[in-house]
């Protein structure tokens, strides 16, 4: 219901007072199932009113729907009301439909509609299966309670006669809503009615319910042994919870609002009473709740639709001890099958203390839980279910159902460790066409240590300190306590350390820089370590979200893998590089073969050798007529294609070097409306730069030719001096909303990661103009920027930058300080 009150017929007016009086008794936060039910007895008294003060005629029934029949009325949810009529007198349910509803549409409040036969009652509820279960929650309000009653035994008939049938149409309802909507535990904005884990899958145990002969005195889920005590209970507990958050999101938007948007949780968490905690914050708690009642939902649901559809697994009898509920558990995945729900009733009733004191037995009852992989992280998310991971895992207790603020990543902290588990386990069994991660599962002889690694990598996100840190102290604890060998506990420890080496320095870093590499090398120390550190990268970006492991990110880890391994093999890299050179050499000879030899050397001659190793042939091959004639001080050259992932565009600007060149190059891109997701500059021997970008558009999905044509003109005016960019980004940027993903804005300065150029690092929230706003601060402070690796993640930037002053010498701790005070200054206002 939505609107504010005006004038009508006395029971409206009584509605809209008794209502805004009910929303006022409460705090937003205590909006519960009683406060819904007595919202729609509200509504069933106005309603019961106006039937009568309308004088039907005989032969029509006024009927609640959906959640109005369920009396589960959200303060601003739609009344959804059905006039049943015998078809005798079509003209006068018209008339009846528009004495009845006109008062309430005038009053503002939202109130859907439909006028059916019974037949037609029938007929739509075996097309649309949304008709269908607003049906089977519906509720006699006035009028024939008979003609309903004999269609409501219809409808209820039609599903129980084919109950598996009506089952299947519920689950594969789920499946849809979940590919549209995701999972309401795993999204920090998340759906709560649609979503997987949301009220619609509390409503849809309610219909296989009533197609399985559910009768109110007698649960048909219960007495089926399709839903045990424990998981009625939670259901119970999250539908509760659930809808009272929905009703605060309802009282603080004023609206019938089912996502709980970012800039709503600090106000609901606080309505719903969570305060800040040390290492968790109020939303973060709020956040925490609906993730935990929503998984349990999510799970609980297919668990039950698994047990009717797949029939019910023989239970099996357990030893209740702490090695026997995972030997249990591991039969289960290694059958492939799902948990009886007797066996979870045992699981549930075993003997394991709190913390559990691990053994020998223990232990290698664990390990080989964690050899099943994917199914073994199934089966911990099963015994997280039952509350009894933490136990054996204490540190679990502070990474389960923590939300990551970071957009970067798509699911809470403890979701994230088990899918990245998964898919290093899957990694190692079949790698699949990454032939580097086929070489690296070949070097793993420790299996247990990498998968405890992939499990434990970010168990250090506690919301105290730095996760690489934190992780690194409590993973100790953890593999400490599990009596592990001393191989097997180093290399998982190794990795958890380590986890952000390569991804890191390989977006970060100048690859092309050997005494860099050696440094990584002497960190990693030997190929397994390596072998490890690669399939973690893979397997956590996977679990992370679709800008974790672009082709750029792909190409350039897996090239300093390659550069690492030579150093552990033989010791050194100039012998190969100098071979990928002659390479690469050869490659663009074979695609340009009508360039002259002459000419050819030429180019390979005037290009930095760091452009070759990092672009492909075909790039550079694709460059060459726009980079190897001679170029006028003023002349810009641009090169777009499509680009490595779908959506994006491949663009190469070429333009004689000049301070603060690209600078003017990301303003023009900005005002132009395109979004920079990667950036690599390079400068020939005589001046030359030639920088590539990926690149998007920022407001739409193709990038027409006016626009490009938009972004050389802006680029020449600028170069030429005849049009300041600053003014014109910023007022660009006042048109449009802040980004809604704040990510706090960071400055790092390395002195000692070059030997030649002092590399900046900035994180920020991606915006309009944010790399422009960077490299003009480089540009005013009279710095080169010799390299710039620019990486776009969801909402966040992480930019790192090889600078040197105007005499070409690494900056001085003065400088530094007026760098980063230039940045924030710009960057925060």
């Amino acid at each position: 219901m939505s609107g504010s009150p005006t004038a009508g017929p006395a029971p409206v007016a009584r509605l809209l007072e008794e209502r805004s009086a009910l929303d006022r008794a409460y705090s937003p936060g205590d909006h519960g199932r009683w406060s819904a039910a007595r919202r729609a007895e509200l509504v069933d008294a106005c309603l019961r009113e106006l039937f009568a003060l309308a004088e039907p005629a005989a032969g029509i029934a006024l009927v609640a729907l959906g959640g109005y029949g369920r009396a589960e009325l959200a303060p601003r949810s739609d009344v959804d009301l059905l006039l049943l009529h015998d078809g005798s007198s079509a003209e006068e349910v018209a008339a009846l439909a528009e004495r009845l509803l006109y008062p309430l549409w005038d009053a503002g409040l939202t109130v859907g509609h439909g006028v059916r036969t019974p037949a037609e009652c029938g007929a739509i509820a075996l097309e649309r299966l949304d008709a269908a279960t607003a049906m089977l929650d519906g509720r006699w309000l006035a009028g024939d309670e008979d003609l309903w009653a004999e269609t409501y035994g219809s409808l209820v008939a039609g599903v129980r006669d084919e109950p598996r049938a009506s089952a299947e149409r519920l689950h594969a309802d789920a499946q849809r809503r979940t590919e549209r909507f995701g999972h309401v535990s795993h999204l920090l904005e998340p759906d709560l009615k649609e979503g997987a884990g949301g009220l619609r899958d509390v409503h849809a145990l309610g219909w296989l319910g009533i197609a399985l002969g559910e009768q109110p005195d007698a649960p048909a889920l219960d007495g089926l042994g399709l839903l045990r005590a424990a998981e009625r209970e939670a259901v119970d507990g999250a539908h509760e919870f659930l809808l009272r958050v929905r009703s605060a999101l309802h009282l603080e938007t004023g609206r019938a609002s089912d996502r709980l948007l970012l800039e709503q949780q600090t106000g609901i968490a606080r309505w719903m009473g969570f305060a800040d905690e040390p290492g968790l914050r109020a939303v973060d708690g709020l956040m925490r709740q609906v993730f935990e009642h929503a998984r349990q939902v999510e799970h609980i649901r297919a668990s039950v639709f698994d047990r009717y559809l797949r029939g019910g697994a023989e239970a099996r009898a357990i030893d209740p001890t702490p090695e026997g509920v995972l030997r249990a558990l591991a039969d289960v995945a290694s059958e492939r099958g799902i948990v009886p729900p007797e066996t979870l009733d045992a699981i549930e009733a075993a003997e394991v203390p709190d913390p559990v004191e691990w053994t020998a037995e223990i232990r290698d009852a664990f390990l080989d839980l964690l050899r099943h992989g994917a199914r073994g992280a199934e089966m911990l998310e099963v015994l997280d279910r039952v509350n009894l991971l933490r136990r054996y895992v204490p540190a679990w207790t502070f990474v389960r159902c923590r939300p990551q603020r970071d957009p970067y990543h798509r699911f809470p902290v403890d979701v994230h460790l088990l899918r990245t588990f998964a898919n290093v386990a899957r990694l190692l069994d079949d790698p699949g066409a990454d032939t580097v991660a086929a070489e690296a599962a070949a070097l793993v002889r420790d299996r247990d240590g990498v998968l405890l690694g992939a499990l434990f990598h970010d168990i250090g996100k506690t919301g105290e300190g730095g996760h690489v840190a934190v992780g690194r102290e409590v993973a100790a604890r953890a593999l400490d306590g599990m009596r592990l060998p001393s191989a097997t506990r180093e290399l998982a420890l190794f990795m958890v350390a380590e986890h952000l080496l390569l991804p890191d320095t390989a977006t970060r870093r100048d690859l092309e820089d050997d005494d860099l590499v050696h440094d990584v090398a002497s960190r990693v120390g030997a190929p397994e370590r390596l072998a490890a550190l690669y399939l973690l990268a893979v397997g956590d970006a996977g679990a992370t979200g679709p800008a974790a492991w672009t082709p750029w990110r792909a190409t350039l880890i897996r090239e300093l893998v390659a550069k690492v391994e030579r150093v552990l093999e033989r010791g050194e890299v100039g012998a190969e590089t100098a071979v990928r050179l002659a390479e690469r050499a050869d490659a663009l000879r074979s695609l340009l073969p009508d360039v002259s030899e002459d000419d050819l050397r030429s180019f390979l001659l005037r290009m930095p050798r760091s452009y070759f190793l990092t672009l492909l042939p075909a790039q550079v091959a694709e460059h060459h007529a726009i980079v190897a004639p001679p170029l006028g001080a003023l002349e810009v050259r641009t090169l777009a294609g499509p680009g490595a992932r779908p959506g994006t565009y491949a663009l190469t600007v070429v333009a004689a070097d000049r301070p603060g060149l690209l600078s003017l190059i990301a303003g023009a891109l900005s005002l132009a409306g395109l979004s920079i997701l990667s950036a690599q500059v390079f400068t020939t021997e005589d001046g030359a730069a030639v920088d590539v970008f990926e690149v998007e558009g920022a407001f739409e999905a193709e990038i027409p030719e006016e626009r490009w044509r938009e972004f050389r003109t802006t680029l020449r005016k600028a170069i030429e001096g005849r049009l300041a960019l600053d003014h014109r980004v910023e007022a660009k940027r006042r048109h449009y909303p802040p980004p809604r993903h704040e990510v706090p804005v960071e400055v790092k300065v390395h002195t000692d990661a070059s030997d030649f150029f002092t590399v900046v690092e900035v994180g920020a929230s991606d915006r309009i103009g944010l790399l422009f706003d960077i490299t003009r601060t480089f540009a005013e402070l009279r710095l080169d920027v010799h390299l710039a690796k620019v990486a776009t993640y969801g909402a966040r930037v992480v930019d790192a930058f090889y600078v040197r002053d105007v005499l070409g010498r690494k900056l001085e701790a003065d400088q530094i300080a007026e760098l980063e005070r230039a940045l924030h200054a710009r960057l925060e206002a």
